[in-house]
């Protein structure tokens, strides 16, 4: 059980804000990857919660008639990733975020969160900055109107884990206007210990404008994570590359004058000098990422970029008048709830504790023990469980969140006839099981990559599986495995 002392969940943004109203030191949560950690670690023992994760009108990515892209703060990192408007137009922001955690975890954190977390390390943090993303926070006054407030993200960071928002404030948009994306290329590189489930030792983000000839720097901006409290920016630097002939010699320079700009501190994770180091050379290597961008898309012809379209409901201007429900009595009393939901194919009704993980819902009220508690924090893998055919960590994952959902454990996977599937054959045919702790999570997370239909290298299967932590062996056969079951062994 996490310690939870109340839990409501929100259906629209005016009902979130009217909870909020009542009970003003309660958190929102969303994807929890974050949240529910510090609860279990006993950071926020005995916290009262605003769930805002089914808000419709928070989710989804956007273009305006203008083609401002909107980012809804619900909008996980893998569905930013994977989204037409972010690859076609800021591919930067879904290369960065697709470097956060494993894959379990991406299904399921929100930017938003990553954003109002105010940590320095946030591979979205550095990708914000150079992109110049304006946050729209939302609030309602006396009369029950929403005001929207837009801040700049630089302003928006105060701290280490502070950021200027008020109490009765709610992140609801992030946008980026046409004219801070267009024409320009940008990378982001992250150095960490781990190449997967790590957070960044120093992140760098390049942002840059080249002249149609690409002769000619016309602008860049450079901003790092981990280079000092927040997210920041190097405006010096920038502005001496105004003009240059784009190369090795200009983005060196680049790293060498950001230096002056950038204060990191030393930490168990690298010393100062290390990371002032990694500064230098991650400016450079993501300036020439850049410029080898520009050239590669001027040669295919230009970008294919996707064509605009609605705007989410709540992309209005401030004053907005909203239906004015009011909070139910009794903040989140209530303990126990009955959920309707599919498990391995089978319609379920059973009563959870709002504090209930589900992980535990399916170990102890459903008996699938296939389902194993590891690390009881999102990091091992070994609870993995498909919901609506994605993996997540179902430790950290509340168990009323899986109302009307389908979710598959490994006890759904025999066939009619109770044969195994095609990837529980493999793991035994490549010998990919010793001690089998954590087999059961590492077959969902290959049932979900056998189930997608595409296909992957080697080296890409690595990242997909590296949510998983095995204790016993060099994943190798677990690789010979996947790669059999997907048809794609040499």
């Amino acid at each position: 059980m996490f310690a939870i002392n109340s839990y409501v969940q929100a259906k629209t943004l005016t009902e979130a804000l009217r909870y909020k109203q009542a009970k003003p030191k309660a958190r929102w949560i969303a994807g929890g990857s974050d949240l529910l950690i510090q609860i279990r670690e006993g950071k926020l023992a005995g916290a009262d919660l605003i769930a805002i994760r089914d808000i419709p009108e928070m989710s989804g990515i956007t273009l305006d008639e203008e083609e401002n892209i909107h980012i809804g703060p619900l909008s996980t990192f893998g569905q930013i990733a994977a989204n037409p408007i972010i690859q076609s137009r800021i591919p930067l922001l879904g290369r960065a975020v697709d470097q956060a955690g494993g894959p379990q975890l991406r299904n399921v954190g929100t930017i938003g969160g990553n954003i109002c977390n105010g940590a320095t390390s946030a591979d979205s943090g550095a990708s914000l900055f150079v992109l110049e993303a304006v946050l729209v926070l939302s609030r309602l006054d006396q009369e029950g109107q929403l005001v929207n407030e837009e801040k700049e993200i630089g302003s928006f960071y105060l701290g280490p884990g502070r950021v200027d928002i008020a109490p009765d404030q709610i992140l609801t948009d992030i946008y980026i206007p046409k004219e801070k994306y267009q024409n320009f290329f940008g990378h982001y590189t992250k150095y960490s210990m781990r190449n997967a489930m790590d957070i960044a030792t120093l992140g760098c983000a390049v942002y840059a404008r080249f002249s149609d000839d690409l002769s000619r720097i016309e602008e860049v901006r450079l901003a790092y994570g981990v280079a000092g409290p927040t997210p920041s920016r190097c405006p010096a630097a920038e502005k001496a590359l105004v003009g240059m002939q784009p190369g090795d010699e200009a983005f060196r320079q680049l790293g060498r004058l950001a230096l002056a700009e950038i204060n990191p501190r030393d930490s168990w994770r690298a010393s100062r000098a290390f990371r002032l180091q990694l500064a230098e050379e991650l400016a450079y290597r993501s300036g020439l990422a850049c410029f080898e961008e520009a050239r590669l898309v001027k040669a295919s012809g230009g970008r294919q970029a996707a064509a605009p379209q609605e705007a989410a409901a709540l992309k209005a201007e401030p004053g907005l008048k909203q239906e004015a429900e009011q909070a139910a009595p009794g903040f989140g009393d209530e303990r126990r709830w009955f959920m309707s939901c599919t498990v391995n194919g089978r319609p379920v009704e059973v009563a959870v504790d709002n504090r209930e993980s589900l992980a535990d819902m399916l170990r102890n009220q459903l008996g699938l023990t296939s389902v194993k508690k590891g690390c009881d924090v999102g990091e091992c893998g070994a609870c993995t469980v498909l919901v609506d055919g994605k993996s997540i960590d179902s430790c950290i994952y509340l168990a009323r969140w899986a109302e009307g959902k389908h979710i598959l454990t490994t006890e759904g996977l025999r066939g009619a006839e109770n044969e195994l599937s095609i990837v529980q054959q493999a793991f035994i045919d490549e010998a990919a099981v010793q001690c089998g702790f954590c087999t059961p999570g590492l077959i969902m997370t290959a049932t979900e990559i056998v189930d997608s239909g595409r296909l992957y290298s080697r080296e890409e299967l690595r990242r997909l599986i590296s949510g998983h932590l095995c204790r016993c062996t060099g994943y190798q056969n677990i690789l010979n495995a996947v790669e059999k079951a997907a048809g794609l062994e040499k």
